[in-house]
């Protein structure tokens, strides 16, 4: 999949030390969900795993390329439910490769991946109340906010929200 910007392709075993780096970089971390680092072993056998369908695996990774053929971050379909057609989605982009409108235009691949080529009917993802930039981003992208879970994280000695955000087929042309 690809537009003038970016390019998706699956996860090579030469990805190993840029996704080390990425789901073990503190500051990604602060904004994401995820409560634990992730050793090189686990990692290893997730890229293993890889060539997997999302049906089998319930998840899958994208690493985004750019017109140079540069990494410029990634995106996941996670918590994949064949039943209700749906799934999470994630994306993390490059600190260096930021503001460069590559994460809407990873949004809009994706949708356009899940909802026309595997037929889900909606994505949805969880973003703490702070991070306004993602929170603007899925927005701008279709996504609308459908609640908030009170306290849900428990960051730096307090508890924070969670708001959940919602992509429907149906408002797909939003």
């Amino acid at each position: 999949m690809s537009n003038q910007k970016l390019r998706y392709r699956a996860l090579e075993p030469d990805d190993l030390s840029q996704i080390y780096l990425w789901e073990n970089d503190l500051e990604l971390n602060r904004v994401s969900l995820s409560k634990v680092p992730f050793s090189r072993y686990i990692l290893e056998q997730y890229i293993s795993q890889a060539h997997l369908d999302i049906q089998e695996a319930g998840q899958c990774r994208f690493i985004l390329t750019d017109e140079d053929n540069m990494s410029v971050g990634c995106v996941d379909l996670f918590d994949y439910d064949a039943v209700a057609r749906r799934a999470g989605i994630g994306i993390m982009i490059n600190q260096e490769s930021r503001s460069k409108g590559y994460a809407s235009e990873a949004i809009a691949l994706m949708k356009d991946y899940a909802f026309n080529r595997i037929g889900m009917h909606q994505l949805h993802c969880s973003i703490m109340h702070d991070n306004h930039l993602s929170i603007a981003l899925f927005e701008k992208s279709g996504f609308e906010r459908v609640g908030v879970r009170k306290d849900w994280c428990f960051r730096n000695g307090s508890f924070t929200d969670v708001i959940e955000f919602q992509c429907v087929l149906k408002d797909l042309s939003s």
